[in-house]
């Protein structure tokens, strides 16, 4: 196995097993100093974070829940780019007996030249969980900007129209779902089109 890809991998997996933590600090130990995390599709209206604006955004979000897991459905590593994509399942019991959460995302992870740590986040949401944990859960530090949103979708926790809502937040998922594909076939291109194993 080679040796700098394991680094990697491990990077990966203490990232990863920081968001099951539900600790801030565990979260950030593998982050650098200058890290910066970005949710995507733009249309969600979540403005970028530096490492500190991360910390505050992933408090609010592991306030929600007694327990949460981040499990990996598919991983591919770019070693020349330093760059780690996973697919992950988000599952997690919801405080308050609210019940189970289950999601999906997509994480372009950069890591720094050597890989021992994380220096930038770019995850692909599912728009339409991302818009019910918004409504339903309020986190703190979510701040999805519903003034980004167009027609129903701009009323804050309930009193929106479920049937014409959920036209646009099946859209919003469906344009958010062609971008992570694109990518992952993008990135499957970019290394000859070889499948990585792991």
């Amino acid at each position: 196995m080679d040796e700098t890809w394991a680094r990697r991998r491990n990077t990966v997996n203490t990232l990863l097993e920081g968001y099951g933590s539900l600790s801030v600090p565990q979260l950030l130990l593998s982050t650098t100093p200058d890290f910066y995390h970005q949710v995507l599709p733009e249309s969600l209206g979540m403005a970028p974070r530096n490492r500190e604006a991360f910390a505050q955004h992933a408090a609010g979000i592991f306030n929600v829940f007694d327990e949460f897991r981040m499990i990996p459905k598919s991983i591919v590593d770019d070693g020349p780019a330093n760059m780690t994509v996973v697919h992950a399942r988000m599952q997690g019991t919801l405080k308050g007996g609210a019940g189970e959460w289950i999601n999906e995302c997509v994480m372009m992870i950069q890591l720094s030249p050597n890989g021992t740590q994380v220096s930038r986040v770019t995850e692909f949401v599912d728009s339409a969980k991302a818009l019910e944990m918004a409504r339903k859960h309020a986190p703190e530090n979510f701040d999805v900007n519903y003034s980004k949103l167009d027609g129903p979708m701009k009323t804050q926790k309930g009193g929106r129209n479920e049937t014409t809502g959920s036209k646009s937040v099946t859209l919003l998922f469906g344009l958010g779902l062609a971008q992570v594909i694109m990518v992952i076939v993008l990135l499957y291109l970019g290394r000859g089109g070889r499948p990585l194993s792991f």
